[in-house]
């Protein structure tokens, strides 16, 4: 009883969700009918509707929690640290750590963006956008410490986020977690202590530290 406690079964919802990662990262969300997702999960298609509205809205959902879950670690990881080097780096690994362990949910995120309607896209990138103003308050505090932080995130921030999100489709399978992670880690400390933020005085330079 008390290992069925700890390790409790998934409900019928989690499963359909599980299954839809899988299959929309794999084969693509336009490839992939709800009749694929219930032979999949051994159900009949009409069964899915006692769980989802219809696909689309499932893509958003699955997108939505990836990308809510992304932000919640690494706001818990960064927010007790006081060094902007550990900062980066926590940052950067956070990242590393959702790209292996969660790499379907990854794949929907840089993949299937275009396949939401207008409203769930905003929704979308107002995550993103807060997620990259987590590394855009490190960067600014860094250079200005003493100054306000703006609504508009600094280009290295902006750069910075691009590569993360990007990496995912130029490393190898052979590609090792530490190895993803020192790369990363490298790059983008080299932008943030030779890229000052926009408004920044041109001479100021950042010492990660």
């Amino acid at each position: 009883m008390t290992i069925a406690l700890a390790n409790p079964k998934p409900s019928a919802r989690d499963r359909v969700l599980s299954g839809a990662i899988e299959l929309f990262a794999t084969r693509g969300f336009q490839a992939v009918g709800l009749r694929d997702l219930a032979s999949y999960l051994g159900l009949q298609a009409g069964s899915l509707y006692h769980h989802i509205e219809n696909k689309q809205s499932l893509l958003f959902e699955l997108m939505e929690a990836a990308l809510a879950q992304l932000l919640l670690n690494t706001t818990c990881r960064v927010k007790a640290i006081r060094s902007p080097r550990k900062r980066v780096d926590l940052f950067i690994q956070t990242f590393v750590d959702f790209s292996i362990t969660e790499k379907y949910k990854l794949t929907l995120i840089t993949h299937e963006f275009c396949n939401l309607d207008e409203s769930q896209k905003q929704r979308i990138i107002q995550l993103k956008n807060t997620y990259a103003s987590l590394l855009n308050a490190i960067i600014t505090d860094q250079y200005r410490p003493d100054a306000t932080l703006g609504t508009h995130l600094c280009p290295v921030a902006n750069t910075v986020i691009a590569i993360l999100f990007g990496q995912a489709q130029w490393y190898t399978l052979d590609t090792t977690e530490p190895a993803l992670g020192e790369t990363l880690k490298n790059v983008v400390l080299c932008l943030v202590s030779n890229q000052p933020c926009s408004g920044a005085n041109a001479q100021q330079r950042a010492t990660i530290r």
